[in-house]
Parts: structure tokens; C-alpha cells; sequence
């Protein structure tokens, strides 16, 4: 069998969302093509551009961000795939996340949070986030809002490829220090998002009372370690890569491309404290809903419910249903099964486990409540949800 020499040029390889890039790159050439990955001078399988000056080999599959990245890629007489966002490499075929959709996604859900102050925080000169930063802008604009923008210089620390969006917390307060509160922000990551919310502990702004947050590319490292936990936007990198590999499969077998751009809308919020904009005219009823939402991996009854709200049991059903529109009981089973969907689309953990990481005693009641609620069992739902 005859193997492709194929380049990964994934330079942010290093990141959550260069991984699950990666991951994707990897699906696709082990299910249909037999391809062999070029390493660098250290046996590792990633490469600069410039690593690639002289490289006789068969594809490249990179992210452009420089104009010394596209000199050096027209120079080779093999096909090249882009997976940057960066409007150089607009000769290239390219696959790239819709950074407007995100951006968009991101106002709405902020929006929903019922809040009439907004700001956007993001370094400057990154094409990515200028995109994320239009998209969330319009939406805003078209909902009758205005928009406050925390703009910074972004870091250089790959040399001339890939500018960083780190922020140190203390740059920051100022800026914070001048927002109208209660605020909703996008952060254009969640590296940004954490140092934001580094600052607001500093400033010792409350979030989301205070600063609700949504960030972007639901990196658990960072959103779970955050001083609230952040809601994140999950850009769909994982099919970027995907997507980028079966390009350069038929390019590289001499077929043309019939869409040579392509956009890959993100997947899903991913829900969690700080924008948890619980309201209600009881306390009680808001902190009830903020210990289910915080206990979707466990198992919790209403009694658990009813040992952080002390009060009757009878009073509480009442204005929880009054608010909610159904019963604590429905609540627990419903957030239980919202985060078995996260399970069942970003794992391949069988049913048996999702169920008990969702907070279900056995499988049986997890597959009865999911049926219910989704009118179709976990595994079809898993299924459909891959195929689409």
C-alpha cells in the first residue's frame, strides 16, 4: 500500500481546540485513507511552516496566519489545506469555525439572561476575534443594544505565527471598573474569559450577579478552574479538522473541490455559573434552582433540594411550579437529562455510564426519563446527533 506524506501544520496544536482539531484529522484518515504524518527534526508530529521549505511530500494541512506562511506555501507544488480564520490565506482551500455564528450565539444567550448592559473583551489583530466580535455586535444592535468593547494588544509568542490572546487580570480592571452593572460580556476565549474573571474576584464583583460571562471553545481546564464557572460556546473544531482532511484526501488523488470554503457552525452552549442569571421574586426558589442546575452530575431528590431551602416542602412545590411551570422533581430530571445529551455527543462512554454521570441510579430509569423528555432512547438520540 502506497502512503500519503501528509504535514500537520497545526501550530496551536498545544490548545484544546487545536487538539480537538487534530482529533478530527485523525478520524478521517484512519476510517479512509492511508496516510503517514511528517515529524519535525524532534520526532514529533507536528511542523512549522518553514519546516517545510524543502519537504518532498504529498499535503499539508496548517493554519495560515502570516503572509511569510503564505509565501512559503505557494512555493510548494502540493495541495495545502487552511484551518485558520486569517483572511491571508483566503487563496487556499480552507475550512474554517463561523466566528460570526459564535458571536451571534453568544448575544442571544446574554440577551436571554434578561440583562441591558454589554461589553466584548478581546485582544486586537486576530481575525477571529474581530468576526466573533462583529457577529456578537449585530445581534446586539438588531435586538436595540449597545455594546462597550475591552480591546488589548494581543501577545506575539510563536515568532511571527500566532499571536496569543493571554491577559493578565490586572490589565483589566480599569476597564471593568467603568461598566454599568449587571453586565453581560463575551470574552472572544476562555483564556480571556478566565482572566476576566480573575478580575472581577479582584474587584470583588459577583458572577453572574454582578458579570455574567460566556467565553468561547469549552476548554474544561479553564472554564471549571474559573472563579465562577464558565458558560463557553463549543465551536465545532473537531469537524474543522474533519472536514480539512477529506479536502486534502481528493486533492491529493486529483479531484476538484465543489465548495473550496467552508464554514463549520459551532456545536452547543455549554451551560454552567456564570451566567446562571437565576431570578425570581423568591430567593428560595432561586437558590433551588441553582443547586439543581450546580448537581447535574449527581444524584439529588427534592429532599436533597429542601436541606439547602429550608422550608416546607409544600410552600416551595408551590412557587417553584408558580415560576418554573412544573415541579422540582421534573427540574432534577430534566438538567439530569440536558447533561447526558452533552455526555452522550462529547463522549464515547456507553449508555450504562452516562447514565450514572448524569445522576441516575441505573441505567433503566435513565433510559425511562430520557424517552420521556426526548421521545426517542439515548442511543438513537447519539446517532441522529452524529449523522447530523
Amino acid at each position: 500500500m502506497q502512503y500519503k506524506q501528509v504535514a500537520l501544520a497545526i501550530v496551536a496544536h498545544e490548545y484544546a481546540h487545536g487538539r480537538r482539531k487534530i482529533k478530527g484529522i485523525i478520524d478521517y484518515y484512519r476510517k479512509h485513507s492511508a496516510w503517514e504524518i511528517h515529524r519535525n527534526a524532534q520526532s514529533q508530529p507536528f511542523v512549522m511552516p518553514e519546516d517545510l521549505a524543502d519537504w518532498d511530500g504529498d499535503g499539508v494541512i496548517g493554519e495560515i496566519y502570516t503572509e511569510e506562511d503564505v509565501a512559503i506555501y505557494n512555493l510548494l507544488s502540493i495541495p495545502v489545506v487552511n484551518t485558520s480564520s486569517n483572511t491571508l490565506a483566503n487563496d487556499f482551500p480552507s475550512v474554517r469555525v463561523d466566528n460570526h455564528t459564535i458571536g451571534s450565539m453568544a448575544a442571544e444567550h446574554l440577551i436571554e439572561c434578561k440583562l441591558d448592559n454589554f461589553a466584548f473583551v478581546g485582544p486586537t489583530g486576530l481575525c477571529h476575534v474581530r468576526e466573533r466580535q462583529e457577529g456578537f455586535i449585530q445581534t446586539l444592535e438588531n435586538a436595540g443594544s449597545d455594546c462597550t468593547t475591552v480591546r488589548y494588544e494581543a501577545r506575539d509568542v510563536r515568532g511571527t505565527h500566532v499571536s496569543e490572546e493571554l491577559v493578565m487580570p490586572e490589565e483589566l480592571l480599569g476597564a471593568l471598573e467603568a461598566l454599568t452593572l449587571p453586565v453581560g460580556i463575551m470574552a472572544s476565549s476562555d483564556r480571556v474569559g478566565f482572566a476576566v474573571l480573575e478580575a472581577c474576584r479582584k474587584l470583588g464583583l459577583r458572577s453572574p450577579e454582578d458579570v455574567a460571562l460566556i467565553g468561547v471553545d469549552n476548554d474544561e481546564m479553564y472554564c471549571n478552574l474559573a472563579y465562577s464557572s464558565m458558560t463557553s460556546i463549543a465551536p465545532n473544531a473537531r469537524d474543522v479538522g474533519f472536514i480539512a482532511a477529506g479536502m486534502l484526501d481528493k486533492l491529493m488523488s486529483g479531484e476538484e473541490l465543489e465548495q473550496p470554503h467552508v464554514l463549520v457552525p459551532p456545536i452547543r452552549i455549554v451551560f454552567r455559573n456564570s451566567t446562571d442569571m437565576t431570578r425570581s421574586q423568591y430567593p428560595e426558589v432561586a437558590r433551588a434552582l441553582r443547586f439543581i442546575r450546580n448537581h447535574a452530575n449527581q444524584f439529588i431528590d427534592v429532599t436533597n433540594v429542601l436541606d439547602v431551602v429550608p422550608v416546607s416542602r409544600r410552600w416551595l412545590e408551590m412557587k417553584f411550579k408558580a415560576e418554573v411551570g412544573h415541579g422540582i422533581y421534573q427540574e432534577i430530571r430534566r438538567i439530569h437529562v440536558e447533561h447526558a445529551k452533552e455526555l452522550l455527543l462529547t463522549t464515547d462512554w456507553p449508555v450504562s455510564r452516562v447514565a450514572k454521570e448524569s445522576g441516575f441510579n441505573n441505567t433503566e430509569r435513565f433510559e425511562f426519563a430520557f424517552q420521556k423528555l426526548l421521545e426517542m432512547s439515548a442511543t438513537e438520540y447519539r446517532r441522529k446527533q452524529s449523522k447530523a
